[in-house]
């Protein structure tokens, strides 16, 4: 048996195995394959990057964990870009694992020296859907009394010059719904507002970035590796791509081969039948 007839005939297992190390090695160690960037993910962007040290901006955590893999990259970048230029942040959260998200993903920038309550707050979640959207963007501290830690929302610093989404510079979500009820609720206030969505649904929302009512969006997996190559900073969204690149190209490969041992086995074939004949 030749070696076109081997790659037609590998036992699936070593094609699993193979597709789970071309994974997992970018993962480990991004190999840092170009990305080009969006014009919606560099306006995105260009808002925040403009943003000084110590302004305020309000960040909705509207994912849960069934849909953190599409979203949280770009959470994650933003958060970073955020930490670094010392922008404080408000967050709030319009479904129920939201502010265990938050405590997750801001567990090692605490641990850096971000003081809760100064630089950042976690007010968690708030039922409602759309009316608590709107609750907490016109009056902050009615909607939340006390933050997820069980503060008085009071006595924390960060929000004593806050009353409404009107006093922050930025509103920012990540959502795995449509955009509708943020920009219906957050838009009025005449602030400039980011979304990062899952890609599915940020086709829906282009015409609101169009119509100036976004200022940019962020879709999907993708949108945050282009996030962090604007950052000119790697990590789990580059990361991903890579490992998502990677295992495209080893499907492609397996297809080709497969072809490949397919036509020449049948002409092969064709052959041998010509012959007897």
């Amino acid at each position: 048996m030749d070696i076109l007839e081997r790659l037609g005939r590998i036992d699936n297992r070593i094609i699993y195995t193979l597709l789970v190390i071309v994974l997992l090695v970018p993962l480990a160690k991004p190999i840092g394959l170009p990305v080009s960037v969006g014009k919606y993910t560099q306006k995105s962007f260009e808002v925040m990057d403009k943003l000084q040290a110590g302004d305020i901006i309000m960040l909705d955590m509207g994912y849960s964990i069934s849909g953190a893999s599409d979203v949280e990259p770009q959470t994650i970048a933003v958060i970073k870009h955020m930490m670094k230029k010392n922008v404080r942040i408000i967050f709030t959260s319009c479904v129920q694992e939201g502010g265990s998200i938050v405590e997750n993903l801001m567990a090692p920038h605490e641990k850096a020296g971000k003081k809760y309550g100064e630089d950042w707050v976690n007010l968690g979640y708030l039922a409602g859907g759309e009316n608590a959207i709107a609750a907490t963007v016109r009056d902050l501290k009615k909607a939340y009394p006390k933050d997820f830690r069980g503060n008085s929302t009071d006595s924390l610093p960060l929000l004593s010059t806050v009353k409404s989404v009107a006093d922050v510079k930025l509103y920012i979500f990540f959502t795995t719904q449509n955009a509708d009820m943020y920009v219906r609720q957050v838009t009025p206030y005449k602030i400039p507002v980011v979304g990062g969505l899952i890609s599915t649904i940020s086709l829906q929302a282009e015409p609101y970035v169009q119509a100036g009512q976004l200022v940019g969006i962020m879709s999907g997996l993708r949108g945050g590796a282009e996030y962090e190559t604007l950052m000119k900073d790697p990590g789990f969204g580059l990361a991903s791509m890579d490992a998502q690149s990677m295992g495209h190209v080893l499907i492609v490969l397996f297809i080709i081969f497969a072809n490949i041992s397919y036509f020449v086995q049948r002409s092969r074939d064709a052959a041998k039948r010509k012959k007897g004949a």
